[in-house]
């Protein structure tokens, strides 16, 4: 009976220290890359115009998002803040990305933001990018 509970108790200790929990580098699964950041994140081109929508006047900001990483982008927030004349932020708007709604590794994907603006004080923009 000894002799039983001796080989269990080997193989259960090799079980446990067999390295499965450690979290390095090295120890990561073949093939697995890093989430994209941040920082593989850029703004590919942007534009924003007035509009008038169904009697409405808004000012709408669009364009490209860009994501540098080799693995697409998920969870990103489009940030537009919007500015009168003098510089007064006069609103922001939190948006994601729309098509598609993750970023594709080393790819692009397109977003809009506005702002209700009746008496056309928005004379600039702000676009900053985020991952949650």
């Amino acid at each position: 009976m000894s002799k039983k509970l001796i080989i269990l108790l080997l193989i259960l200790s090799t079980v446990a220290i067999s390295g499965c929990t450690m979290n390095t580098e090295a120890e990561k699964t073949f093939g697995e890359k890093d989430p994209a950041t941040k920082e593989d994140l850029y703004l590919v081109n942007a534009t924003g115009e007035h509009y008038d929508r169904n009697g409405t006047m808004y000012y709408f900001v669009w364009g490209y998002v860009g994501n540098r990483a080799p693995v697409p982008a998920s969870n990103v927030e489009i940030t537009a803040q919007f500015f009168s004349e003098n510089g007064t932020l006069i609103g922001t708007n939190t948006t994601t990305p729309y098509r598609p709604k993750n970023i594709p590794e080393e790819g692009e994907s397109y977003f809009y933001a506005g702002f209700k603006d009746p008496d056309k004080k928005i004379a600039s923009y702000r676009i900053s990018l985020s991952i949650k």
